[in-house]
């Protein structure tokens, strides 16, 4: 008995008889921008945002923990202001940067910082930071932490560092969100005993996006054909 053509799947000239048959691969891209008064940075509120000073065992926890950012989208930032560490002046805007300073005082570093509690975010989903900095950069430590507020206490949620100075392009890392309005912290220390500058330009965080598309491969003449896969077992009817 002939065989029914209409209930092959795919027809010896590789066109699918019936839907699901096409092999699709991931594609990802980020997209959006969910951070605030970050591009560029110098169109910021950072000379005059809330300057919590700390020298507290962790003083990026303490100051996420003690001046919490109560208002989203807008700066926050925090500095040493003592033993046991060196005291150090806040981020600051000049020219088309945020200096961010930093010095080592008989033995003791010193830290400072911004920080911005982000909204609109999606629990679990990955987001993309990318930040700025000029070509030249100096001695030290950048670090980018997450934090998220449980109601009772603060906790960090991710922490990467770039050792200074960064000849790698822009300095980016991702993190996933635990909140809808996740805390994140850009921080700045240094070993050097003399005074320096770390400046940043920009700062942008987006959310990465994945999108679905179909499988193509080239045959020996180079022209592109859809890849399909037989769904052995299943079959068209006649009707």
């Amino acid at each position: 008995m002939a065989t029914n053509p209409s209930r092959k799947q795919i027809t010896i000239r590789g066109v699918a008889q019936q839907s699901g048959l096409g092999i699709f691969v991931s594609s990802y891209i980020y997209d959006g921008e969910f951070l605030s008064l970050g591009q560029p940075l110098l169109t910021s509120n950072i000379d005059s945002a809330t300057d919590y000073a700390t020298t507290a065992a962790d003083p990026q926890l303490d100051a996420v923990t003690n001046s919490l950012p109560s208002t989203a989208n807008i700066w926050y930032k925090y500095h040493t202001s003592g033993s046991p560490y060196t005291n150090i002046v806040a981020p600051s805007i000049s020219g088309n940067f945020v200096h961010f300073r930093g010095h080592k005082s008989g033995g003791d570093l010193s830290y400072g910082g911004i920080y911005q509690k982000l909204s609109g975010l999606t629990i679990s989903k990955e987001y993309y930071v990318d930040v700025t900095i000029p070509y030249m950069s100096i001695a030290g430590t950048f670090t980018i932490k997450t934090y998220y507020d449980t109601g009772s206490t603060v906790r960090e949620s991710s922490s990467k560092s770039f050792t200074m100075p960064h000849s790698g392009g822009n300095m980016t890392t991702t993190f996933t969100a635990t909140s809808e309005s996740d805390i994140i912290l850009f921080d700045f220390t240094t070993a050097s005993t003399s005074a320096v500058i770390q400046h940043v330009y920009s700062i942008s965080i987006k959310e990465k996006q994945e999108y679905l598309v179909p499988l193509y491969a080239s045959d020996s003449w180079g022209n592109s054909h859809k890849v399909l896969r037989r769904n052995l077992g299943n079959t068209l009817s006649d009707d």
